[in-house]
């Protein structure tokens, strides 16, 4: 494969064992891919900042340093998620809190993943994640769907509602006073939420969590 066209991916996680061990399952996902590593959230932010061809970080939750990940085991992913909104990140934790898995996900993250998961499934829910889709356990999806329709900010509802009229992200961007990228920015956070591939998708999934913003605008 052509260098300037190797996977480069990201490892985030306090602990050198782990990174290594993720570091050799990456390797495998891709011939000749690219995997950095970093130990806190500063580092992950520096390596960004200097390697913009990253197309996928994995983040531990509960990592000892870095802007009080250790206390909020979700910051780590929305300092990332504010500052590179596009890029996606899958979370690997320890951690079996249901709870946890679906508000991160709401939060934005592309993807679950214990870290007792299996080499082959693990591989299988990052090549999803890296052709646009998102993966979480089975066992955790009715924790996550109970979750989704709270998820979405009232800006997003916005957007969706847009959406779901057949605006288009200019006109979308026009109607709100907003920026065509952050519409964007915005629809793909609303992708995830919905667990939706498309805008046909999106309309469908948005339809009712719209009609009942509508009936209940307070909740907005």
């Amino acid at each position: 494969m052509d260098t300037e066209q190797r996977l480069h991916l990201l490892v985030v996680d306090d602990h050198a064992v782990v990174r290594l061990g993720l570091a050799g399952l990456l390797a495998e996902l891709d011939e000749g891919c690219e995997v950095s590593e970093a130990a806190n959230l500063p580092e992950a932010l520096a390596a960004l900042a200097a390697r913009p061809d990253i197309a996928l970080v994995l983040l531990d939750l509960h990592l000892d340093a870095g802007l009080g990940a250790a206390s909020d085991p979700l910051r780590g992913l929305r300092e990332l998620r504010r500052r590179h909104p596009l890029l996606p990140v899958a979370i690997v934790s320890g951690d079996p809190s249901p709870a946890l898995a679906a508000q991160a996900m709401a939060e934005g993250a592309s993807a679950w993943l214990a870290k007792a998961t299996d080499a082959r499934l693990f591989a299988s829910a990052l090549k999803v994640v890296l052709e646009g889709g998102s993966y979480m356990p089975a066992n955790l999806l009715p924790a996550a769907r109970g979750a989704t329709a709270q998820g979405l900010t009232a800006r997003q509802l916005d957007v969706l509602e847009q959406l779901v009229r057949g605006l288009s992200n200019k006109e979308i961007a026009r109607s709100l006073g907003m920026a065509e990228p952050t519409v964007k920015s915005h629809l793909v956070t609303i992708f995830r939420l919905l667990r939706v591939r498309n805008r046909a998708e999106a309309v469908t999934a948005g339809l009712p969590l719209v009609r009942q913003a509508r009936a209940s605008p307070q909740a907005r």
